[in-house]
């Protein structure tokens, strides 16, 4: 409920972006903060705890290994991405989200996922590198 324009704009800063701002990602903040003044905004945060609580108590990193179906995994190297990060210490912080490696391990888990690396990129590689996202996903649906 205190999410506000700017908490919005430095998760996303430091989570999907790792501290390398564009302006263009305005819009995304824009369309986030435009929810806290949502007349239903009490129902939007509900809905958004209890995605929250999902993943924090319902992993499903131990049944990839249970996917059979075609899995394509486009991820950006610089993504920093990990839910509860501020709970931890410094230390533990520097470890958590470090989907270069995180790409690779789970690639390992799916039986035959393909993996496509997008090089210094963050969370949201469809929005910071559209055709190098775009391109493989398409090529990936055409097999």
């Amino acid at each position: 409920m205190k999410n506000n324009y700017e908490s919005i704009k430095k998760y996303q800063l430091e989570s999907y972006y790792d501290n390398k701002w564009n302006p263009d990602y305005d819009q995304w903040v824009n369309l986030l903060a435009g929810w806290t003044l949502n007349s239903d905004y009490t129902t939007i945060a509900w809905n958004a705890a209890l995605t929250y609580d999902m993943i924090f108590t319902q992993p499903v990193v131990y049944e990839f290994g249970n996917i059979t179906s075609p899995t394509l995994l486009i991820i950006g190297t610089r993504d920093r991405t990990a839910l509860g990060k501020p709970l931890d210490s410094s230390e533990v912080r520097k470890t958590m989200g470090l989907y270069n490696e995180l790409g690779k391990k789970t690639q390992k888990s799916i039986p035959n996922a393909q993996l496509i690396e997008i090089e210094n990129v963050g969370h949201l590689p469809h929005i910071e590198k559209f055709d190098s996202f775009i391109k493989p996903l398409i090529k990936f649906l055409k097999e």
